[in-house]
């Protein structure tokens, strides 16, 4: 009887290693951000909070220095999502990465001030005549193609919005202070059009930033105070995933 009882247990025993190892080895979640310096730079630090719970993948950024905006998302799109490589070569459908959720922004690239009349990237301060990348009736038919693309092209997946954050002061005067405030309104009358969601990134920045003093060297709108603005990205797709966060990292992500 003993001896039936043990084998008992360790029968129930092997199945729960067995059940619990099968969890483990279920494939993790796939997230792509796409998004401007910004994103590239903050987005490393949502890659190590996830670790281990979600693969994140950021958008590499174009060559040649252009600044990333609604217009050069378009066009790299393809290559966001891994269907052609960095050289531009088709990748194999069957290789294409299949992805869960895509966190996305693009906004301070249309907002910045340049010489006109030239297709690469050359600065203007507004002053000295710059015109701004992309008008407010271009950026809203922009975003509408590019959530019409991102659910064409990555069927099944969360698409997640992200508002572009303050411009508090611009030093060498290649941005309008409070510009981003219009182009917020035109990306949230676009999102509720295609029922997309929306991380206010700009409120969060708002919360932990000192809106009255410019950033330091210029760098505004790119500079946070040095602060972390990261927590609202992992907040979001941990929530939208179903992630279970650690409680360390749940409530940094909380409180910022």
């Amino acid at each position: 009887m003993r001896t039936k009882l043990s084998y008992i247990l360790m029968l129930a025993f092997t199945c729960l290693s067995w059940s619990a190892d099968a969890q483990n080895k279920q494939p993790l979640p796939q997230v792509l951000v796409i998004g401007d310096a910004i994103y590239n730079q903050h987005a490393r630090n949502v890659t190590s909070e996830l670790k281990g719970k979600a693969n994140v993948v950021i958008m590499q950024r174009p060559y040649g220095g252009e600044v990333v905006n609604s217009q050069t998302i378009l066009n790299m799109l393809d290559e966001a999502l891994g269907r052609i490589d960095r050289n531009g070569k088709p990748v194999p459908q069957d290789k294409w990465p299949s992805w869960d959720l895509i966190h996305v922004n693009v906004g301070l690239g249309d907002l910045v001030y340049r010489v006109p009349g030239l297709k690469s990237l050359r600065l203007l301060p507004i002053h000295a005549g710059g015109v701004v990348t992309t008008g407010p009736k271009e950026y809203e038919n922009n975003l509408n193609e590019l959530i019409r693309q991102l659910k064409d092209k990555a069927k099944g997946a969360k698409i997640v919005w992200a508002s572009t954050t303050p411009i508090r002061h611009s030093t060498s005067n290649v941005f309008r202070k409070g510009s981003e405030i219009e182009y917020n309104k035109i990306a949230e009358r676009v999102m509720k059009k295609h029922r997309v969601p929306i991380n206010d990134m700009h409120a969060y920045a708002v919360s932990i930033m000192n809106m009255d003093k410019p950033a330091s060297h210029g760098a505004d709108p790119f500079n946070f105070d040095k602060k972390q603005i990261h927590p609202p990205i992992v907040e979001v797709i941990a929530r939208e995933l179903r992630i279970k966060l650690d409680k360390k990292k749940e409530d940094l992500a909380k409180a910022g």
